[in-house]
């Protein structure tokens, strides 16, 4: 993770963790902060048993083949994030929008990495690739993108599309409406970008009495747009129910599970995948 990167969302994830929600989230930790856990952080790592897990991924042929792994993706925060956690919950001290945020964001940057180690990866925050003048430019454009039509009518944070379809994978030529296909092409103007990663929603329930030491529901839609073209390169959707096998509580990196499904994508390659 680049400094400036790792510097914006450390006073991100301080700020959460004295339980405030960031711009264009939402959050139902309601500014609660519980006294330091003493069951969380013990020595050891986190273990996780996942089940109820749902998947579905779609992929854009023509997209992936004329992928440019030189051009600048521009690294948007999730659009919308939920933050669910009981009134009484020792292990959710350091929970919030913003250190979700955070820890998908880290997650996402260690695959990029990986995955495209010569893209150029800019944060689209304000001070960074974004100018400061437009922090409120970026929170009306996180509102405009949610609510642009995408999928079968539907706005593109609603999760209905890709709920039904689980289990699928699948090439898919989606067509972009073209209200939203010029957002795309003017965001890319704007801020010379070629890609766009979007996290576009994100949800998280902490449960206190899953598992042996707490655990909790995991609800995603990730996506990849080639902004230039106006085009879904690829988009994930990902459900599951992480519950803890050891005493160490869920108190941080909430996206590890997120991580081998996110790079499941990045790291096939479409032309030889079959739908199913």
């Amino acid at each position: 993770m680049g400094k400036k990167y790792f510097f914006v969302f450390i006073a991100a994830l301080l700020w959460a963790c004295a339980g405030s929600g960031g711009p264009g989230g939402e959050s139902s930790d309601n500014g609660m902060g519980d006294t330091p856990c003493e069951e969380c952080g013990k020595q050891g790592d986190i273990e996780l048993k996942i089940t109820d897990e749902k998947f579905y991924r779609e992929w854009n042929d023509k997209a992936f083949s004329r992928l440019d792994s030189n051009a600048v993706v521009g690294v948007f925060p999730a659009l919308k994030v939920i933050a669910k956690r009981p009134e009484v919950c020792k292990m959710c001290h350091s929970f919030s929008a913003d250190a979700l945020d955070f820890d998908l964001a880290h997650v996402e940057d260690s695959l990029f990495v990986q995955a495209f180690p010569k893209m150029k990866r800019e944060l689209m925050l304000p001070g960074m690739r974004l100018p400061d003048a437009d922090s409120s430019y970026l929170d009306t454009l996180s509102v405009m993108l949610l609510k642009s039509e995408f999928a079968d009518g539907h706005k593109l944070e609603d999760i209905a599309p890709w709920v039904d379809r689980d289990g699928i994978e699948q090439a898919f030529a989606r067509e972009v409406p073209t209200k939203l296909k010029n957002l795309l092409n003017d965001i890319a103007s704007r801020y010379e970008l070629r890609y766009m990663s979007v996290p576009v929603m994100l949800e998280v329930a902490m449960d206190p009495k899953l598992g042996k030491s707490g655990g909790y529901t995991w609800k995603i839609v990730w996506s990849l747009w080639d902004a230039r073209y106006g085009e879904l390169v690829f988009l994930t959707y990902s459900e599951f129910t992480a519950a803890t096998t050891s005493r160490v509580a869920p108190e941080k990196e909430w996206s590890v599970p997120f991580a081998p499904r996110l790079w499941k994508m990045f790291s096939t390659d479409p032309s030889k995948l079959e739908n199913h």
